[in-house]
């Protein structure tokens, strides 16, 4: 379903851009991040829910990622090493990138790079990782819709996505990352991305007391 040399000329071909920082953000520290795609026992995009207890963005849903180390050759290379140390992944190789995404909860910004990732049995870290929630492709293109929450930018509304994983609500710059590889998987897989669909949820209720 999903050829990964046509999937790296997508990725190739992709103009992605880097979205400018968010209203009353800098969003100047960047991430590395992986977005894991295992192909077997069929195509699937790996997010996590993040522990609770962690200082940064606690119990969102989110792909691996953090700040870079010295020892990182580059935002890829901490990606990969994000995503061994939080998942276990160790066979990873990077495909492409995708849009530079800023975070509306931090000044931080995502940096994702697509990763093929063989079927290896996933060891999450419990201080990093509350759970994994794989979304299949074939899930996602079934649905009718897509959710999306209104908002307003330099006059124009828009709609950002909004995904629900095992009860767990992923939005924000990790939904739209989501949405971006789900509209390259699609596009490579011959089918069509389900339409964004304006949705009754508030940002209010998303984000809570997560703001600041």
């Amino acid at each position: 379903m999903i050829d990964p040399d046509r999937l790296r000329a997508a990725l190739d071909a992709h103009p992605w851009v880097e979205v400018p920082a968010l209203p009353g953000r800098t969003n100047h520290r960047r991430a590395g991040v992986l977005v894991p795609l295992q192909l077997e026992p069929e195509p699937r995009l790996l997010l996590t829910l993040r522990a609770a207890g962690l200082r940064r963005h606690g119990g969102e849903v989110s792909f691996p990622g953090g700040r870079p180390e010295p020892g990182d050759a580059d935002l890829a290379a901490t990606a990969l090493r994000e995503a061994r140390e939080e998942l276990g992944i160790t066979d990873a190789r990077v495909l492409g990138r995708l849009s530079s995404m800023p975070l509306f909860t931090s000044d931080f910004r995502m940096e994702p790079f697509v990763a093929l990732v063989g079927p290896q049995p996933l060891t999450p870290d419990p201080g990093e990782v509350a759970r994994v929630l794989p979304l299949t492709l074939q899930g996602a293109l079934a649905a009718p819709d897509i959710e999306g929450i209104p908002y307003t930018l330099d006059g124009v509304e828009h709609l950002s996505p909004v995904f629900t994983l095992e009860g767990h609500v992923c939005f924000g710059a990790t939904a739209h990352t989501l949405y971006e590889a789900l509209g390259l998987l699609a596009a490579v897989a011959g089918r069509p991305l389900p339409p964004l669909r304006r949705s009754a949820r508030t940002w209010a209720a998303l984000l809570g007391p997560r703001t600041g």
